[in-house]
């Protein structure tokens, strides 16, 4: 069995860095990447990295950017036996970033989740009761999302994606109870209407929200467990090279944490120490993430 099951999408991404300032509406010069990514993808992978055993369960194409997914996360050590293959496209993300490796603007194509449907999902029932916590991304359709907060809210952690895929958490909330959200500044105002990240999360846990990790960039992150709020501070003191993923990262530091049996604030921290790794690679995951690494990372930022 499993300590981790991560569920949600798995797609190529395909990453356009431009090589000066980015000009609105004209061709820019830069560099075009294309990597294997995904939330729920690069979640897993980056657990698998660190020695945890952990599942994938997404939908996948049979076709190359599938293959190639399939691939790179199978050598990351994830067990993929739960994914369901199909010929729809595999998703695929499209960013644009500037010369700082900011994010510009994005376009995310998930129809293929459509065939990931909770039946499919509950026939895995047993690895899921036995799994430590589930990681679910907000790119699959909210039924699944309702199976999952029904039967292990109490283990369930819910990363929002984006914006618009955030609107999924609201609505669940107003039904089911959830362990751990990990949205960012902007998903968390657009989760609340609220500016104020304190008065933010409050209202969250009124709403049945139990803890709460905010990821803020160059500025850490923000966790809020009802009774302690409390800010942390990056890890990061590398240049940044690309900020994709490192949201991903942060939410499998965070898991490997947990599961270690450490409190939120510890487990944060390693959210953190792990995204900084992120940042200063063109990929979606972290390429020198090891239990290792992850380790010397923290002692050298928070202890």
């Amino acid at each position: 069995m499993f300590d981790i099951i991560v569920i949600g999408g798995t797609n190529i991404d395909i990453k356009a860095k431009t090589t000066a300032s980015y000009v609105r509406g004209t061709s820019n010069p830069g560099h075009i990447t294309f990597t294997p990514g995904g939330v729920a993808r690069n979640i897993s992978h980056n657990l698998g990295s660190l020695g945890v055993k952990v599942a994938l369960i997404s939908a996948i194409g049979n076709d190359a950017p599938g293959q190639m997914a399939v691939s790179a996360t199978q050598a990351a050590g994830v067990d993929l036996r739960m994914c369901l293959r199909c010929d729809a496209p595999t998703g695929a993300y499209v960013a644009v970033l500037d010369e700082k490796g900011e994010l510009v603007s994005a376009v995310n194509d998930m129809d293929i989740l459509k065939n990931l449907k909770s039946e499919y999902v509950k026939s895995h029932r047993a690895a899921l009761q036995n799994a430590k916590f589930i990681v679910v991304d907000c790119n699959v359709w909210p039924d699944l999302l309702e199976y999952l907060a029904l039967h292990y809210s109490e283990k369930l952690i819910v990363e929002p994606v984006s914006v618009a895929k955030s609107q999924k958490l609201r609505t669940l909330l107003d039904k089911h109870e959830v362990f751990i959200a990990t949205p960012n500044r902007d998903q968390l105002k657009a989760l609340t209407d609220r500016d104020d990240i304190e008065s933010a999360c409050q209202d969250l846990h009124e709403r049945g929200l139990r803890n709460l990790v905010v990821h803020r960039g160059s500025e850490g992150a923000f966790i809020s467990s009802g009774k302690v709020m409390k800010q942390i501070p990056c890890a990061s003191g590398s240049q940044v090279s690309d900020v994709t993923g490192a949201g991903d990262a942060a939410v499998a530091g965070l898991v490997y944490g947990l599961s270690q049996g450490y409190d939120i604030l510890k487990s944060a921290q390693y959210g953190q120490a792990a995204a900084s790794l992120v940042l200063s690679s063109i990929s979606s995951t972290a390429v020198n993430l090891t239990e290792m690494a992850l380790h010397n990372i923290f002692k050298a930022r928070y202890e």
